[in-house]
């Protein structure tokens, strides 16, 4: 198992950036997202507003960077498995693997989700935020397979793929289970999933399966 990437001891500037997100989204989960200011957020994390400004574009910035640091090592990770797993495989451990980074970098990761039952700002955000995600996973398997990312096979596993992540949240956001069980969880529902859609990339000669004529790409 790989280890997931950790922010280097004795950088203070990390370590800000965690405590303020950690106070920032604590109080978003107390009073409401739209009842927090950014003002709200320096007083209660001890800084400024020149500081946080330094850590975080905007106050959406804080609910969302931690998961544009998730798609990254999601990208990341696709690149190293080019060629070292088969295609659903390689999608599997990446995404197990940038979720095992992601809620270990931050305490406060799966909490932000919470966060877009409540306020529609987030919610439309989120939209912007899992297309990019899902991206990822269909241009990795548009390379692997020598086709569009737009075309129907990429888009159905990237598709998949988001549905049962957005759903393992859902499930966490009612039980609230600890990390590990998460990640067990994720990584055995994503074999269930693609196990049946291994089908999309077999032939029966054993090569890749090119897209049906209506998806294929002039």
């Amino acid at each position: 198992m790989q280890t997931p990437p950790r922010r280097s001891p004795g950088r203070p500037y990390a370590a800000n950036r965690d405590a303020v997100e950690r106070a920032a989204l604590t109080l978003m989960l107390r009073e409401g997202y739209d009842q927090v200011s950014v003002d709200d957020i320096a007083r209660e994390a001890g800084i400024g507003r020149t500081t946080f400004f330094r850590y975080f574009k905007s106050k959406p910035g804080v609910v969302w960077s931690a998961f544009d640091d998730t798609i990254s090592w999601l990208a990341e990770d696709l690149t190293e498995r080019q060629e070292s797993l088969g295609i659903l495989d390689a999608v599997r451990e990446s995404i197990v693997f940038s979720t095992r980074s992601a809620i270990y970098n931050s305490e406060v990761w799966l909490e932000r989700f919470r966060l877009l039952d409540s306020c529609g700002e987030l919610r439309a955000d989120a939209y912007d935020h899992w297309e990019r995600w899902a991206s990822t996973i269909a241009t990795f398997v548009a390379t692997r397979t020598g086709i569009a990312p737009h075309d129907a096979i990429p888009m159905a596993i990237a598709g998949a793929a988001r549905g049962m992540f957005v759903s393992e949240l859902r499930h966490w956001l009612n039980i609230d289970d600890n990390r590990e069980d998460i990640l067990n969880r994720l990584d055995h529902n994503l074999k269930t999933v693609f196990t049946a859609l291994s089908g999309l990339l077999a032939d029966p000669d054993g090569g890749t399966a090119q897209p049906p004529l209506a998806g294929r790409s002039s």
